[in-house]
């Protein structure tokens, strides 16, 4: 419940941060809600790496390492938004887990 709760505040942070500095440049409004949803996509699919628990914890630390990162993204304009897509690793390795499984 704690958790969630401080997604939902990190959340209407990111929003209300990307519409105060829109300023009609669209390109970078649909990077930055783009982003911010990938974020929750990647936070919600932590549900499902709780069957693996190092991969679990892996994930854990990607993605408070990942919401880290967007958040000096949008309030310190860094370029490189390479270290968002971290989490990737960990539901990349579940998948071909899942995949070495049903053979």
């Amino acid at each position: 419940m704690k958790l969630a709760l401080l997604l939902i505040i990190l959340f209407l942070l990111a929003i209300y941060k990307i519409y105060k500095d829109y300023e009609g440049d669209k390109k970078q409004f649909i990077l930055d809600v783009s982003l911010l949803s990938f974020l929750l996509f990647a936070s919600y699919f932590d549900k499902y790496l709780r069957i693996v628990m190092p991969l679990f914890i892996a994930h854990t630390l990607l993605l408070l390492f990942a919401w880290g990162w967007f958040y000096i993204y949008l309030f310190k304009n860094r370029e490189k938004i390479i270290y968002i897509f971290a989490p990737i690793i960990t539901i990349g390795a579940f998948f071909i887990l899942g995949f070495l499984e049903a053979q």
